[in-house]
């Protein structure tokens, strides 16, 4: 959940997770695994961190020995927070990437997740930029298809949504390696592209989520399907697209 989503909650201490949020994070746990990296790493520095759910859940999974969360709309305030409802955990969270190399870059192999980020800025090079060669990995996602492009996208502050070339072109176009690539969430697209044509609902976002959880369950059950179909199609040489887009890159 990013900054916008969690400034909207009524309790930002207890809040029920939206099952894309839980699908997601198992995603991005099924390509590290998959993805020749020892873990644990170093260091892994969660870019764009939000609520910190992502850095918690990997922390819990033990899968590095230092955990950063990168937010340019951390507050003291929203830290405290978070430090709170993650029971003190061992993440340290930054204000910024310029803070971070700063203050707490070490040179060591590092891996940087940039999980649906860069649809919030006007132009990709703020971060980009920042993310010289020195020996790291890096896994990025987007959301895809600017076909689908809606008010929910407003809502979150999207400037664009991306095809996986795209992605992948303005990745090689800053020096990165691509070692893998592809789409998830084919059936959330399907539903994405309905959506467009009959929700008037502005406000729908996954802050507001009231789903049961049996519902929840159903959900993260049918996205798992969905996307162990599609990995499965992967390996066969057939890639299918989905509602987001995925490189990972090293530098």
């Amino acid at each position: 959940m990013d900054i916008s989503e969690f400034s909207r909650l009524e309790d930002k201490g207890l809040y029920s997770r939206h099952p894309w949020e839980v699908s997601r994070k198992n995603v991005l746990l099924t390509f590290l695994k998959q993805s020749g990296l020892s873990f644990p790493v170093k260091r892994i520095v969660d870019i764009g961190g939000g609520d910190a759910y992502v850095i918690n859940a990997l922390l819990r999974e033990n899968v590095a020995l230092e955990y950063f969360a990168i937010d340019t709309a951390y507050t003291p305030e929203i830290i405290e927070q978070l430090q709170a409802n993650y029971n003190n955990s061992k993440v340290t969270y930054v204000h910024d990437l310029e803070e971070y190399f700063e203050k707490y870059a070490t040179g060591q192999q590092t891996l940087f997740l940039c999980m649906d980020v860069l649809e919030h800025l006007e132009k990709e090079s703020e971060i980009l930029d920042y993310l010289t060669a020195g020996d790291n990995y890096y896994f990025f996602a987007v959301p895809a298809f600017q076909s689908v492009f809606s008010s929910h996208d407003v809502l979150l502050g999207h400037y664009r949504r991306y095809t996986l070339d795209q992605l992948y072109n303005l990745l090689r176009e800053n020096q990165f390696t691509i070692k893998d690539k592809g789409y998830y969430f084919t059936s959330l697209l399907v539903f994405r592209w309905l959506d467009k044509l009959v929700n008037k609902n502005k406000k729908a976002s996954i802050d507001n989520w009231k789903g049961s959880r049996t519902k929840g369950k159903i959900i993260n059950s049918v996205l798992n399907a969905d996307f162990r179909t599609a990995l499965l199609l992967k390996k066969l040489g057939v890639t299918i697209p989905g509602l987001s887009a995925y490189c990972l890159c090293k530098k």
